[in-house]
């Protein structure tokens, strides 16, 4: 009789326990969407968060009676435990309360908005703000349209492309990114900020002829143009280690040679990079040695990274490897490529060196990469090695 009283007692206490811990996870919810229709973002997250720590508890807790009932076979307290788990997903972000929450956001002065904005996008699924980039541009037998949108959190740094692949000569030169279809409110390339809710950005062109060096960092602009008008070439320096091949407009195929002096504009404009070519061998490793430390009397292998660091892909390329040094012994010096690609790595191995016993402690050995092409352009790079 005892034991009977004792367990009634037990259960009357557990059936209490979740009664209060089910109020408990119902007060929190009615906080919550006090605070939402009171425009208390903070007291809302707070409300909220707090709610879904209740809530996982109160999941943990089901799923240990799931657990009981399965092992009992218990059908009835099984179907009851799943009923109670699935009557939780009403405790949730609705699409209303995420309105109702971002209009607060956006109106307000706190400091805090931009966090309780990502806070939003982290909790609610139906907060997704977009940006969306968009050009369209016609001419005479031209008609370019772009159209990219994607969402992230709001805050987030996000660059804009600081070029399209629209024919300038039908177009012109982008010249920023507008919230309106006819002014730059952005720079091309410009860093800026997800906005909290949907915008749309739009592509602005105008009539230039723009003159990019990306190995010297120069950048020549001729604004305003018009068909026929006649603009003075740039003419790079000399650079050690590169050849200047010319001016090219990849988008309207347009070329300028070395040594011309001007450019007679077509349509509305151009853009035109800077031509190179440059080979370098950028660095070298000397398996497990320290380049600074190179010892005699063993055989080093050598490793090399070469780098076309041009703008234009080359192809034959015959590489030899040398030294001056009377204490140098080099073995398997040449190679040959059959293409390098602009913008690419490549790495050579094979090449040994010998240093003779004889070599002074302390000296500098000299090992030097040619590399030359198929029209006879060549390139050298050498390194200094200093002996242990």
């Amino acid at each position: 009789m005892k034991l009977r009283k004792t367990v009634s007692f037990i259960a009357v206490l557990t059936l209490t326990a979740s009664i209060a811990f089910a109020a408990s996870v119902q007060d929190l919810y009615t906080d919550f969407t006090s605070a939402v229709d009171g425009g208390d973002v903070a007291g809302a997250i707070e409300a909220y968060d707090r709610m879904q720590e209740a809530l996982e508890d109160e999941r943990s807790s089901i799923g240990k009676d799931i657990s009981k009932a399965i092992d009992k076979n218990d059908r009835v307290l099984y179907r009851n435990a799943v009923s109670e788990l699935r009557s939780l997903d009403a405790y949730t972000l609705t699409s209303a309360d995420t309105d109702a929450l971002l209009t607060a956001i956006v109106n307000s002065d706190s400091g805090d908005a931009s966090q309780w904005a990502a806070w939003l996008y982290d909790n609610s699924r139906y907060y997704h703000p977009t940006l969306t980039l968009t050009t369209d541009v016609s001419g005479t037998g031209y008609r370019q349209s772009y159209r990219r949108s994607f969402s992230a959190q709001p805050g987030t740094e996000i660059t804009l492309p600081s070029s399209m692949d629209v024919n300038p000569s039908a177009a012109g030169v982008l010249t920023g990114w507008g919230i309106t279809p006819d002014e730059a409110t952005y720079a091309p390339g410009e860093t800026i900020t997800m906005p909290y809710t949907d915008q749309t950005l739009f592509a602005i062109y105008s009539s230039q002829v723009v003159f990019t060096n990306d190995e010297t960092g120069d950048n020549t602009v001729f604004t305003d143009v018009a068909d026929g008008d006649v603009v003075e070439v740039p003419t790079p320096p000399d650079l050690e280690g590169a050849i200047f091949e010319g001016w090219y407009d990849r988008l309207s195929g347009q070329y300028i040679a070395p040594g011309e002096t001007e450019y007679t504009v077509r349509g509305m404009g151009a853009r035109f990079e800077a031509l190179y070519v440059k080979l370098e061998a950028s660095e070298l490793e000397c398996g497990h040695y320290d380049v600074n430390r190179i010892p005699t009397g063993v055989q080093l292998p050598l490793t090399f990274t070469l780098s076309n660091s041009g703008s234009e892909d080359l192809s034959g390329v015959s590489i030899t490897v040398s030294s001056d040094s009377e204490y140098a012994r080099l073995m398997n010096t040449e190679a040959y490529m059959r293409h390098m690609y602009a913008g690419q790595d490549y790495t050579l191995t094979g090449t040994r060196l010998v240093v003779s016993q004889d070599c002074p402690s302390g000296s500098q050995l000299p090992v030097t990469v040619t590399m030359t092409d198929s029209e006879g352009r060549s390139f050298t790079s050498t390194f200094t090695l200093t002996i242990k």
